[in-house]
């Protein structure tokens, strides 16, 4: 759950409450929490207003299951729904791996106010998906959800020093936010990602375009996020990934076929760092393009604090 004030708590902790807890204990916390934030007691009204939303997306049982979709697993317990513990959002890393490097490492002093402090540095998931708008688009949802599982399951145990971020939003031009559904941090390189969900079957990339025959798929539009964050982060390389998936949970589907030059650096309008690809090829270019990088190693605490504080 995610706030306009910058609360980046989930509706769960909003609320007091955890993911196992059942429809009466939510209501009670939620009278309880209201009886004690409402205005017209004296209360913060900022504070119950993140109040009633988390009590709109917990007190409805679809919302909250769609909500709980949405959320980032722990990849030890898989995922936590209604009547399973509560995730973590740390992954513990693997015994032998690559000892992961802070900058500034733990125990310098610094009065750098865009350092992130060392537990937040260290936690491995951050953030969660944009709020639903005026409709449910569970649609989305679930296209996030898998997303964000499959980052999880294969980049964290990869890269010890990945750090996944879900909802970023960076001011464009004119003001116009520029979001994006997923983005890792590794190192110095920094991996914006969207994705699209299709049926199954067989589609052509011709460098701007993803067809089924002569229909358009369009893919997400990462170019300008990505010269925004370029900008923004200019010691960082900054790179565009797109994940195409169909309602099937299967790493080669879809299949997606090159036309003749489409793979022409100046045939890529987008300027995304690899063409939209299926799950498997997607995890390929994705772990390539972070793990390539000379500082694979390294949390940079002040690239983290700065993406950090774009969440929405």
């Amino acid at each position: 759950m995610a706030h306009d004030d910058g609360d980046h708590r989930t509706a769960y902790e909003v609320l007091g409450v955890p993911r196992a807890a059942t429809e009466e204990a939510v209501r009670r916390a939620y009278r309880r929490a209201a009886r004690q934030t409402h205005p017209d007691v004296g209360g913060d009204p900022a504070a119950f207003r993140a109040l009633t939303r988390a009590w709109e997306t917990l007190g409805d049982p679809e919302a909250r299951r769609r909500y709980d979709l949405s959320l980032p697993t722990d990849p030890a317990r898989g995922a936590a729904g209604p009547g399973a513990g509560a995730p973590s959002a740390r992954a513990a890393e693997r015994p032998g791996a690559t000892p992961v490097r802070y900058d500034p490492p733990p125990g310098e002093a610094s009065a750098d106010l865009a350092v992130l402090d060392l537990a937040r540095s260290s936690q491995r998931v951050h953030g969660a998906p944009r709020p639903r708008g005026l409709l449910p688009d569970e649609h989305r949802v679930l296209r996030q959800a898998r997303t964000l599982d499959l980052l999880m399951r294969h980049v964290l145990d990869a890269l010890p020093a990945a750090r996944i971020l879900t909802g970023l939003r960076l001011a464009g031009r004119w003001g116009r936010p520029l979001d994006v559904d997923h983005a890792v941090l590794c190192g110095h390189r920094l991996a914006l990602i969207g994705s699209v969900q299709v049926p199954d079957g067989v589609y052509t990339w011709d460098g701007t375009d993803l067809r089924a025959g002569t229909r358009p798929v369009a893919p997400p539009l990462l170019r300008p996020a990505m010269m925004a964050w370029q900008h923004a982060l200019p010691h960082v390389t900054v790179g565009g990934f797109v994940l195409v998936m169909t309602d099937r949970d299967a790493m080669h589907t879809p299949v997606i076929r090159h036309a003749r030059g489409a793979d022409d650096p100046a045939a890529q309008e987008d300027l995304l760092t690899e063409p939209p690809a299926a799950g498997k090829t997607f995890l390929r270019d994705l772990l390539l393009f972070l793990g390539s990088g000379e500082h694979r190693d390294l949390v940079d605490r002040r690239v983290l604090g700065a993406l950090v504080a774009r969440l929405h």
